[in-house]
């Protein structure tokens, strides 16, 4: 899958005009500061008030599909230029704008700068010689700044589980489905059955003085696959409330988890390990109890052929917003691969 993201942020870096400092000079910057999901905007009082900061917040602070609540796409910060620290310079994601009269053609545009004052940092400037101008790159450009940026806080996310993997529910994975994944360290089993495996992750946040858990969890499971119509947005999501009814059982007797379709899921194909696979995003609930949140699942098939797998996530955290959680589960399920042919141990259930 690595490869695969590789090609989609340089096909998304290609549309713009990048500079970037080496590898050695990266490592010499401190860390990058800010929060996942978070924008620091660099621009003036005028621009944030008028047309400008209109165009940027219609864009920026668009609402994410498909989470219980509306919550803006990212989180906005704003200093004026004069304002700007040597810390403040060191936030993950910075966004500067500018009208400059004198500029010349080939200097107006957007500009992608990768670790200019923090490791792993992004700058994006985008320079204009009037107002409608920088309304006009806000509207051709920055859906593709934001996917950019999107990307870039799945591959930081990435490289942290990296470090901070549990080895042994790793190895679990690899010896059971072939599949290679980064599992954060505070992990564990819930549920192991031959094709399914449940992850759970449970934490702590704090809202005010009272505590309140976050739950996050991972269903990896396989079925025969049975022809094209397996990878279906019908076909899968049927197959996953099936395998869900049957392991993920609610708080109380009858209840279990299953999806929403008031909301109706979404899904788009892609390529995984060389593969199509479909990723589904939406909502699930438990039937007969009052719980829910968003999920998120990627479908393809083993290398072999014969099966067709899924790593499916969720999220439930009532008390908060959910985009980064359900943002840190995405980082898990899109950094997994296949790395092996897969057994041909009992498959019953």
């Amino acid at each position: 899958m690595r490869y695969v993201q590789a090609a989609v942020i340089a096909g998304i870096l290609a549309l713009f005009f990048l500079t970037s400092c080496d590898e050695e000079q990266s490592r010499r910057l401190p860390r990058h500061s800010g929060k996942s999901g978070e924008i620091m905007l660099v621009m003036g009082d005028e621009l944030w008030h008028g047309p400008v900061g209109d165009s940027l917040r219609g864009v920026l602070e668009a609402f994410v599909p498909l989470l219980p609540q509306a919550e803006p796409r990212f989180s906005l910060l704003r200093f004026r230029l004069d304002q700007m620290s040597n810390l403040l310079k060191q936030h993950r994601n910075i966004v500067e704008l500018e009208i400059d009269e004198s500029l010349d053609e080939e200097d107006a545009g957007v500009k992608v700068i990768k670790d200019k004052w923090a490791s792993h940092q992004l700058v994006i400037r985008a320079r204009a010689r009037s107002e409608g101008e920088l309304i006009e790159f806000i509207s051709r450009d920055f859906e593709r700044v934001c996917s950019l940026i999107d990307r870039t806080e799945i591959e930081r996310l990435q490289k942290r589980y990296e470090k901070l993997n549990n080895p042994e529910i790793s190895q679990l994975i690899r010896e059971k489905f072939g599949i290679e994944m980064r599992i954060p360290t505070d992990t564990e089993i819930a549920k192991e059955k031959n094709n399914f495996i449940w992850i759970k992750r449970e934490r702590t946040k704090y809202k005010g003085n009272t505590p309140h858990e976050i739950t996050q969890g991972f269903f990896i499971f396989r079925y025969p696959y049975r022809g094209a119509e397996s990878l279906s947005e019908e076909e899968l999501l049927a197959a996953r409330d099936s395998v869900l009814k049957l392991h993920v059982p609610g708080p109380d007797p009858g209840t279990y988890m299953t999806t929403e379709y008031r909301f109706p899921p979404y899904s788009n194909s892609l390529n995984f390990n060389g593969s199509y696979a479909m990723r589904t995003t939406g909502l699930w609930r438990v039937e007969n109890y009052f719980m829910g949140g968003p999920f998120t699942c990627l479908t393809t098939t083993s290398p072999d052929g014969n099966y067709v797998v899924s790593i499916s996530g969720f999220v439930f955290a009532p008390n908060f917003p959910k985009r980064e959680f359900i943002r840190e589960v995405g980082a898990v399920i899109e950094g997994a691969r296949f790395v092996m042919e897969d057994s041909n141990s009992d498959q019953n259930e």
